[in-house]
């Protein structure tokens, strides 16, 4: 029996059962572990998300291709594994890459692993199931002289006006983390173009580069491991950040113009874009983080992705807004509107924890003003606006769990981002599902993204204002229900 077969056998013998906290409307393995979205892409008449899968236990492992396709990028069918470790080249593992359409065929791009030697292979299908491999095509030779080869990993290909590039992460032998640029005529034979992108520190590493282009301007992104915190940024101790500017194809050169961090919550890595049909940019991420407590881990899985995201640029920066698919899932309507809050109110029928909940919140002259989600059991998650620290605070320390990082990070219960207040209110838009939280401020000028480990039933919803009045200008509430 091939891997792939073995994985799928393995797969359909241990189904999760008696789970507390497995999501709805979210993707997930079906067992075991779950990291990097991969090979995000269009073909074949459907929405195809792969990922970085250990399906034999509930951690990091040989990593495997699992597999999902979908109509509308929300409802999503599992399909048979693509990849396992199964050549002399790859055997210590499949990591992550990406996926093209060309001349018909699915193209994959990925990282194969022997030993401490990662170069990048690639694979096809002519009917989006079933996965040839094709050797390395990348390969430890083709790096340039000052680049590791046991840090060369998570290619992203795209076509540029009929040639194809890759960005590639990797690390400077001093220590810089770095993105490194290749291109090619028919995806078999590849050249090193240049290092558009290097940080400035040591000790870091560009994991999972990606490219896109948004509003005329090229974006680069990378999830950047080790950077120091700055402020209410970088909290977390691997970050995602983009970078806005011009990239030179040809010298290999990126001229940058403005960078961030992309998500200021918990749990949120390994971003990868795409293109629909219709021409939107879409980002997926892993709803996780790394060195952290995997609190699913006893049920028998770890991991899920974040809602698929469209991006758009507004004045240089990154905005991110769920996709419209989601909407056609919404059930049970709430709306209401002009509502004072003095201390907590509970507003009719607004409870769940498996929902969409979006609210304008006047500040009037409250010190702290928001919310509190998965109420339930004196345990609850608070998402609110301090005026004196001038920020969002997106609190779980009271959720019941105890969720600890490494020694790096700060602490894995409290984050934070700064928002703009305009005419005293600030617009939240919230996702709640079973065990996490997203969250879209200001039409998704920032975002907090967090996993919430509650008690089972805690679905009660509380405003709240402290030290003055505040007030819902308006609120509407959906079940989601897929």
């Amino acid at each position: 029996m091939s891997k792939t077969k073995a994985a799928d056998s393995y797969i359909a013998k241990h189904p999760i059962e008696n789970s507390a906290y497995r999501h709805t409307y979210h993707v997930m393995p079906p067992v075991g572990w779950m990291n990097d979205p991969n090979g995000l892409c269009y073909a074949f008449g459907k929405y195809r998300f792969f990922y970085q899968f250990h399906p034999y236990a509930a951690a990091w492992g040989p990593m495997h291709w699992g597999y999902y396709t979908s109509d509308d990028m929300i409802a999503w069918e599992l399909a048979p594994t693509a990849l396992a470790p199964d050549e002399p080249y790859d055997k210590d593992g499949c990591f992550s890459g990406s996926a093209v359409m060309k001349d018909g065929k699915l193209y994959l791009l990925y990282t194969a692993v022997s030993g401490a030697l990662q170069q990048q292979a690639l694979a096809c299908s002519e009917d989006g199931i079933a996965f040839e491999k094709r050797g390395v095509v990348i390969a430890w030779k083709d790096l340039p002289a000052d680049a590791s080869k046991t840090n060369f990993r998570d290619p992203k290909f795209f076509e540029k006006n009929g040639t194809y590039y890759a960005v590639i992460g990797s690390k400077h032998q001093e220590g810089a983390g770095q993105i490194l640029l290749y291109r090619s005529g028919d995806l078999e034979n590849w050249q090193y173009v240049g290092c558009p992108w290097r940080t400035d520190g040591d000790e870091l590493m560009c994991e999972c580069p990606d490219y896109c282009s948004l509003g005329g301007k090229d974006v680069l992104i990378s999830s950047v491991q080790f950077l120091h915190r700055e402020g209410w940024r970088n909290e977390n101790e691997h970050t995602p950040r983009y970078i806005t500017g011009e990239m030179d194809f040809s010298a290999g050169k990126f001229y940058p113009e403005i960078g961030d961090e992309i998500d200021s919550g918990f749990d949120f890595y390994a971003p990868q874009t795409f293109t629909t049909p219709d021409g939107r940019t879409v980002m997926i991420a892993w709803m996780q983080m790394w060195d952290r407590t995997y609190v699913t881990a006893p049920e028998g899985w770890v991991g899920a992705a974040t809602l698929p995201r469209e991006l758009t640029l507004k004045n240089g920066r990154l905005f991110q807004a769920p996709v419209r698919e989601i909407e056609k899932y919404r059930t049970r309507p709430v709306k209401a509107k002009d509502l004072p809050i003095l201390g907590e109110r509970v507003v009719e029928n607004v409870r769940g924890n498996k929902c969409e909940l979006s609210f304008t919140l006047d500040l009037g002259t409250a010190a702290r003003a928001g919310v509190k989600l998965f109420c339930g059991g004196q345990r609850e998650v608070s998402l609110y606006y301090d005026r004196e620290k001038e920020l969002v605070i997106f609190d779980r320390s009271n959720m019941g769990v105890l969720v600890s990082g490494s020694s790096r990070e700060r602490d894995a219960l409290i984050r934070s981002v700064a928002v703009r207040v305009k005419d005293n209110r600030i617009k939240f838009r919230l996702f709640m599902d079973v065990s996490s939280l997203e969250v879209f401020l200001n039409d998704g000028e920032r975002t907090l993204t967090g996993l919430v480990y509650s008690p089972k039933g805690a679905d009660n919803i509380v405003f709240f204002s402290e030290g003055g009045p505040a007030r819902l200008v308006k609120l509407e509430k959906y079940d989601i229900v897929v």
